[in-house]
């Protein structure tokens, strides 16, 4: 899958747009401070656009398996990230 940075703001956000095949992602990070100087809140969004056959995968399977997985990937990253503490 072939990917376009649409948005980098270093150290607050960064943004990618899938630019092919049948399925492509936009994603949307932001990383902003909290009062406690080493902890910050992280925002990730997730959409999906079908082209094709795409348009049927992206509401049957895409986008229910990507809720799944991304929960199990936000605890994994929590667990590394409080590891280092």
């Amino acid at each position: 899958m072939t990917s376009t940075v649409t948005k980098y703001n270093p150290a607050s956000s960064w943004a990618v747009h899938g630019t092919d095949g049948p399925i492509r992602a936009t994603v949307d990070v932001t990383v902003e401070p909290l009062t406690d100087p080493n902890r910050s809140s992280v925002t990730i969004s997730l959409d999906f656009e079908g082209h094709g056959i795409g348009k049927l995968l992206v509401p049957l399977l895409v986008r229910p398996q990507s809720r799944k997985e991304m929960q199990r990937n936000m605890a994994r990253l929590k667990t590394r990230i409080e590891a280092l503490d």
